[in-house]
């Protein structure tokens, strides 16, 4: 989503005059009346640390926003994502924004929430002649599947250097048991499935952590890819998670029952899943 223009001057321009816009999360269903900054590249939203804006994009990343002049000369709708936003106070872009901000709310506990918008329809009318602007942004267009983001999430950090060494470890380990372990196909798929799923469930849970704390300045924007650009919620990515992980289980389960527990303590100790605990802990 590194598009430098990605809304037109007309929207820009509607919006910087507009005042307070209704603004609608997907997580919750919820309508708030926000402050906003445009910019060519996105709309910065101002809600307070623990509104009900905040709470929806925690659960899911999709926002839209709806602006409409109160004398029918114009109607605003656009569509995106955005994250949960950070302290105005500690924001990098906070003297290009402070202009904007809501008064009279202490700057810490203003939440500035990087709204990136994919959908833009907007229909101005003046006079006898009307003009409409409508489709997909820069960042609409160039928008990547959900399957590829949370793939990008869960193979991030050393998460991808896991899967890769635990599939070369267990299929060296089941070739070499040779023709005499029956069933090596099938047994080779669910060791796969098991390994593969609890090390990206545990790596999208530890990305969601992250992303709390790179929002209070406690981590670094690498720790929180994916999700500090935007692109999905902890909600989503925690949802996800406990989806892979219980694939895994039952993976792991199945090798149990039909091939004993060797094969799953081989799948657990070259995962290194025993080595995230105290690696958090010492994060």
């Amino acid at each position: 989503m590194a598009v430098r223009t990605n809304l037109p001057p007309l929207v820009i321009h509607t919006l910087s005059s507009h005042g307070p816009v209704a603004v609608t999360s997907v997580g919750n269903g919820t309508t708030s009346q926000l402050h906003c900054a445009p910019f060519e590249e996105k709309v910065y939203l101002f809600c307070v640390a623990g509104s009900a804006v905040e709470e929806g994009l925690l659960m899911h990343a999709g926002l839209s926003l709806n602006a409409k002049a109160s004398d029918g000369s114009y109607t605003l709708r656009m569509s995106g994502r955005a994250h949960a936003g950070r302290p105005l106070s500690g924001h990098r872009e906070r003297g290009s924004l402070e202009a904007w901000a809501p008064e009279g709310i202490p700057y810490s506990r203003i939440l500035v929430i990087p709204f990136a918008a994919e959908d833009v329809d907007l229909y101005q009318a003046e006079g006898d002649e009307s003009a409409r602007f409508t489709g997909r942004t820069p960042v609409g267009i160039t928008l990547e599947s959900a399957a590829r983001e949370y793939t990008r999430a869960a193979l991030s950090g050393l998460a991808l250097p896991m899967v890769i060494w635990t599939t070369l470890i267990t299929v060296a380990w089941l070739i070499v048991q040779g023709v005499r372990f029956e069933g090596r196909e099938i047994a080779m798929g669910l060791a796969l499935v098991g390994g593969t799923g609890m090390i990206t469930g545990f790596r999208l849970i530890y990305v969601s952590i992250a992303f709390g704390q790179w929002r209070r300045g406690l981590a670094r924007v690498e720790d929180a890819p994916v999700l500090s650009e935007g692109l999905l919620a902890p909600g989503q990515t925690k949802r996800m998670a406990a989806i892979l992980l219980c694939f895994s289980a039952l993976a792991l389960i199945s090798l149990a029952l039909l091939w004993g527990s060797t094969i799953v303590s081989l799948v657990l100790g070259v995962s290194g899943v025993w080595l995230i605990a105290p690696a958090w802990a010492l994060h």
